[in-house]
């Protein structure tokens, strides 16, 4: 067998029907699509006032994509506030994405049946919430053998050969899980790391190390072309389906961009509903964890691939609200995802994009101590316990250890993390008989399915609270447009000197720096209805441009008018809200 699946991350994300949430069941941690249904069905009813429940989609599989509308008051009076949307479970195996959100609905409605604080949210601010975007690819959770998945379930010809998912993972040995194998070859280009013989490492020729073990996920070659695993049950991730950034042509990418239903119902959903003016997307990317590389931005020839540096400020600052609010003691760096929903909003949409992942190692190794929780000690010598060991020896000690630590560091270290706090959460190597492989040493084991995107039980409960309580503080950020005076004088003769202050009373300006670019977002403008004529100076309509926060913008019109008539002056903001006052025309 010389045909095999490279894996060149070191980062096993193991595919076991092993239930590894503590001591509750699948079942009991998530929402199945059915349970799923139904809560939000429950909330709809419960507070039929603020809750509308609707489908943005089906899938391929027949599944609803569910999407809740918040806010109190008519349809047209949503549709002119501003908006955030909320969006979880684009990758399939993002479960907790989904309670998140749910924690988020209870906290606006079910907290104080709502508080006054959220009930003014409610009537100022219209919050739409995806819970699920790939229900399909979700409930494989709770499917035996389970599998780890991140696509959707869509027939894909992975291998160009005309047949579709003909040859996928199989349970070789007949205990109810998908996991790795690791295969002992003179080809091998893995090896155990020393300090852990559980973890495996790739082999680096410069040091002298020679490579042991293949690395596949565990199955058979179905087909008999010399391959294993090589077209399996579906399908895209919605992740990489999106225009920005689109890497044609790669596994899972989709035929073309959008190409399906719920990825074109999303941006569809977008598109018409233009007053979004902030998404928040829980997935495996997170621009939140780690301020994003900035640029001053590009000539209007080029692309913007950046963040802008005006717009950097913000994420910058709302990174620091959420790892405090999430008690995450450092900044993580996540790897960025071609063709990810979250970058479209972003640099084709205009809009804040605010991204961050429930769970993944590197939180957990961050995550805040309890009061009383021994921090980790460095292992050291019985010299060194001893003070025998001078500073600089010491030094080079360290530094000799830091280098050798780099590969495998997260997988070692989080796996120490969780033979304390998830014991089981790791699969021993066990031999088996592979037919594919006769004579040669097979092996199946590594970290439990979902150990890597979804926290052990104990800690559910805690993380989506907390995302919950940012959500409703990062919908309290933004922008809101107000008249701060309206005022006219007198000049004479029926002429009149019209003072118009608007204002931002909000958190984020009116549009991001990018958002001006991309055109995407219409301008803030003032509307008065008077007759084209009666302007002397200024006219009916007039565009403002951004507004920051706290920032106040005159404009001055001279225009005249029969005395004691009246005039409406709109103030129209694609993003920060409409307000209006009407103001009479008056010598005194």
């Amino acid at each position: 067998m010389n045909s095999i699946r490279r894996i060149r991350s070191i980062s096993f994300c193991l595919i076991l029907s092993f239930s590894w949430c503590a001591s509750a069941s699948a079942e009991n941690v998530y929402s199945t699509y059915t349970s799923l249904s139904t809560i939000l069905r429950e909330l709809q009813s419960e507070f039929s006032e603020f809750v509308r429940l609707s489908s943005l989609a089906v899938s391929a599989e027949g599944r609803e994509v569910w999407l809740l509308e918040i806010g109190a008051g008519s349809e047209e009076e949503r549709l002119a506030r501003p908006a955030m949307l909320v969006v979880a479970g684009v990758e399939g195996n993002h479960l907790a994405g989904t309670e998140t959100a749910l924690a988020f609905v209870k906290q606006l409605c079910r907290t104080g049946n709502p508080s006054e604080d959220k009930l003014a949210l409610l009537k100022t601010t219209t919050i739409y919430v995806i819970p699920r975007l790939n229900p399909d690819g979700a409930e494989r959770y709770f499917h035996k053998p389970q599998m780890e998945f991140v696509t959707n379930t869509a027939p894909y010809d992975d291998d160009r050969d005309g047949l579709t998912d003909e040859d996928g993972p199989d349970d070789r040995n007949g205990d109810g899980i998908i996991s790795w194998m690791r295969i002992e070859d003179a080809i091998g280009t893995w090896i155990e790391h020393p300090d852990d013989m559980r973890i495996l490492i790739e082999a680096d020729p410069a040091k002298g190390e020679r490579g042991r073990w293949l690395l596949q996920v565990e199955g058979r070659d179905n087909d008999g072309d010399e391959k294993i695993n090589e077209d399996g049950l579906g399908g895209v991730n919605f992740n990489n389906n999106f225009p920005f950034a689109y890497p044609w042509f790669e596994p899972q990418a989709g035929i073309y961009q959008m190409s399906e239903k719920e990825t074109r119902g999303l941006a569809e959903f977008i598109v018409s509903h233009p007053h979004i003016g902030v998404v928040f997307t829980l997935e495996s990317q997170g621009n939140l964890l780690k301020k994003p590389e900035t640029d001053k931005g590009s000539n209007r020839r080029d692309p913007q691939t950046k963040i802008r540096e005006e717009d950097g400020n913000y994420y910058e600052q709302l990174g620091k609200d959420y790892r405090e609010r999430m008690q995450i003691t450092k900044e993580i760096k996540t790897d960025s995802v071609p063709g990810s929903f979250s970058d479209w909003i972003y640099f084709h949409r205009g809009r804040l994009a605010l991204s961050a992942p429930v769970w993944n190692p590197e939180i957990a190794l961050a995550l805040k101590k309890k009061e009383g929780q021994p921090e980790k000690k460095e292992e050291s010598t019985e010299k060194e316990e001893n003070g025998e060991v001078e500073k600089n020896e010491k030094s080079e000690q360290q530094s000799d250890k830091k280098k050798d630590d780099e590969r495998g560091k997260t997988d070692r270290d989080y796996l120490a993390w969780l033979d304390t706090n998830a014991p089981g959460a790791f699969i021993p190597w066990s031999r088996i008989e592979h037919p594919d492989y006769p004579g040669q040493i097979v092996e199946v084991g590594g970290f439990a399915a979902y150990a890597k995107v979804l926290p052990p039980a104990t800690l559910l409960n805690r993380l989506t609270e907390n995302q919950a309580l940012f959500l409703i503080q990062l919908a309290n950020k933004l922008p809101r447009i107000a008249i701060r005076d309206l005022s006219v004088k007198h000049l004479g003769e029926g002429v009149y000197d019209l003072r118009v202050l608007v204002g931002n009373d909000g958190y984020l300006p009116t549009v991001l720096a990018h958002g001006e670019r991309t055109r995407e977002v219409l301008p803030t403008r003032i509307e008065i209805d008077l007759p084209g004529e009666a302007f002397l100076a200024g006219g009916k309509r007039t565009m403002l441009g951004p507004i920051a926060a706290g920032e106040v913008k005159e404009q001055r019109y001279i225009v005249k008018a029969e005395k004691e008539a009246t005039a409406t002056v709109r103030i129209i903001s694609a993003l920060a809200g409409c307000v209006e006052r009407t103001i009479k025309f008056s010598e005194n």
